[in-house]
């Protein structure tokens, strides 16, 4: 169990499986029976495994298709002629006494960052998935990537930065965003080891931005689908006035808006407590109702349909409020809370009970 920020808030291991999840939108590139059966939370105790299991069989298949090659510059000592021939550098070494030139020469390869980068995840997979059959197919992936001439040596973010994409390879983003979400799956170990923990789970801001990219993530994944537009969108204020003057006013970031063809919820994500104590009343925080009161009424006005408020905020240990329904100011207003101290699948049913009628 871990602990984060002000109110200590606490998360089982499995729930920053869960958030990572959502927040990576994963899930949207994948297809088939494995994505149904995580969405399900049929894998949610084993989901590194899951995951893991994925990349090797997305890798295998990728190889039967034949990895991409590319050219690249090489400088090497040879007994032959190959490209040019760098005669400073062969006069410099003396190497023609001994038979030798040293040349400079294009040569394809399959050694490329993204691949590197694919196999040392594997490697680190086949050592710390649990289940046996996880461990020998990523060996396994892991060892024929090898066989096709890929480096066991890890890609530098730098690296990764420069690939580029074409037609043939579309499919690479797809297996490196897997790839960074199988390294990201670990958990807290008392003993030493190689793989680093991800910052997410030492960074307090990390993990709140992560709180709010999941719950774009999972309502994207459930409501997409029926027709409705999910994102984060910002807004300037109704403002009037010289263009030097209003240039000071900052800009409305709502976390999540959820539009459909005949309504908009604006959803507001604290990882945070939501209520505080105000003389010994229990009271929610007022700086996050008026927060939510200008967001929906700024965007109201942007989109010219009803509108509806969400302040979702994680339970913390000195949480003393409930979920709460009212209207504020003629907008329906809704305060739901998710207990990330429990398995993912109470995350799932909370965030999806949040807007229960209200989506429909």
């Amino acid at each position: 169990m871990l602990e984060f920020g002000a109110g200590s808030t606490r998360i089982d291991v499995r729930s920053v499986w869960f958030l990572l999840l959502y927040a990576s939108g994963l899930l949207e590139k994948i297809t088939g029976d494995a994505r149904e059966k995580i969405h399900r939370g049929e894998r949610d105790n084993d989901l590194p495994d899951a995951l893991a299991l994925l990349l090797a069989t997305e890798v295998e298949s990728r190889m039967r298709a034949m990895l991409s090659q590319r050219y690249r510059e090489r400088t090497s000592v040879l007994t032959r002629v190959r490209g040019r021939v760098d005669h400073l550098g062969t006069e410099r070494r003396q190497l023609m006494g001994s038979g030798r030139i040293l040349c400079r020469f294009s040569e394809i390869t399959r050694d490329l960052p993204r691949y590197r980068h694919m196999l040392t995840t594997l490697r680190q997979a086949g050592w710390s998935a649990q289940a046996p059959d996880v461990r020998h197919r990523c060996t396994q992936a892991a060892q024929d990537m090898e066989r096709l001439g890929i480096a066991p040596r890890d890609a530098t973010a730098i690296e990764l930065s420069r690939e580029q994409y074409g037609h043939a390879d579309r499919a690479d983003p797809d297996l490196l965003l897997l790839s960074r979400v199988v390294r990201s799956m670990c958990a807290p170990e008392h003993s030493p080891g190689e793989v680093a923990l991800p910052v997410i789970v030492r960074d307090e801001a990390a993990m709140r931005r992560l709180f709010e990219d999941a719950v774009r993530g999972f309502y994207r994944l459930q409501l997409e689908p029926e027709g409705w537009f999910v994102n984060a969108e910002q807004r300037p204020w109704p403002a009037t006035g010289e263009e030097g003057d209003t240039t000071y006013l900052p800009r409305l970031h709502a976390d999540v808006v959820l539009r459909s063809p005949t309504q908009q919820i604006v959803v507001e994500c604290k990882f945070a407590p939501v209520f505080t104590s105000v003389r010994t009343k229990v009271v929610l925080n007022p700086g996050y109702v008026r927060q939510l009161h200008a967001y929906c009424s700024v965007f109201s006005r942007a989109a010219d349909k009803p509108t509806r408020g969400l302040l979702l905020s994680a339970v913390t240990l000195d949480d003393n409020g409930r979920d709460l329904d009212l209207h504020l100011d003629g907008f329906p207003f809704r305060v739901r809370r998710v207990d990330l101290s429990q398995p993912p699948s109470s995350s799932r049913r909370a965030l999806t009970e949040a807007l229960d009628d209200w989506a429909r």
